[in-house]
């Protein structure tokens, strides 16, 4: 039944949402250093990077070599890392200043696209967890699997919006806890950044 695709869909993408991640970090830090208006956008993100995504582990990502998923974790530890540089140049700047940075939204979303695009996390996710629950649909109709991705995303994009607008409601707590904040997230982005390169480096 559709309605069984779409719950294990909804079901996996709130998995997804609270599995603590550098994409979930980063909406945060956005959240936090420039309100709802800079972070709502990062939730869109997958929107842009998953198709390929997808479609890259339903299909490809089998066929190659394991030391190409080492490459992509690299990459996305060294983004993940310039990230957080970038975090830690504006939290040294001042309190005052991280938290009146001007709204910019499309800049965040390009910054999410590519935090989600060079992570492994999706690759993996998809290849092992709902590739074949898509799979599995598609075999039934292309209305089941709909189904499923409408409820993996419905819910996953629903929460990535209100882990944005939480965080982005702590900016009224004052200049110094958002400050204390950012600085949590650089951190945590710095361990995430680290451990991906470690399994970039030795797998």
């Amino acid at each position: 039944m559709p309605l069984t695709f779409f719950l294990q869909g909804a079901a996996l993408g709130l998995a997804s949402g609270v599995s603590p991640g550098p994409f979930q970090t980063f909406l945060v830090s956005e959240s936090l250093a420039g309100g709802w208006r800079r972070g709502a956008p990062v939730a869109f993100a997958p929107l842009f990077t998953d198709l390929p995504i997808i479609l890259f582990s339903l299909f490809v990502l089998n066929l190659l070599p394991s030391y190409f998923i080492r490459i992509i974790s690299l990459a996305g530890g060294l983004f993940v890392l310039y990230l957080a540089w970038g975090l830690w140049r504006s939290w040294r700047a001042g309190a005052d200043q991280t938290i009146d940075q001007p709204p910019a939204p499309s800049h965040g979303l390009r910054k999410g696209v590519l935090v989600n695009f060079l992570s492994p996390g999706p690759y993996l996710f998809w290849g092992l967890v709902n590739g074949p629950i898509l799979l599995d649909a598609l075999h039934q109709s292309a209305f089941h699997a709909v189904a499923f991705l409408v409820g993996f995303y419905g819910v996953f994009i629903s929460f990535m919006l209100g882990l944005a607008f939480l965080f982005a409601q702590t900016r009224r707590l004052g200049p110094r806890v958002v400050h204390a904040l950012l600085l949590i997230s650089i951190i945590i982005l710095v361990i995430f950044g680290m451990i991906l390169i470690k399994k970039g480096i030795w797998g």
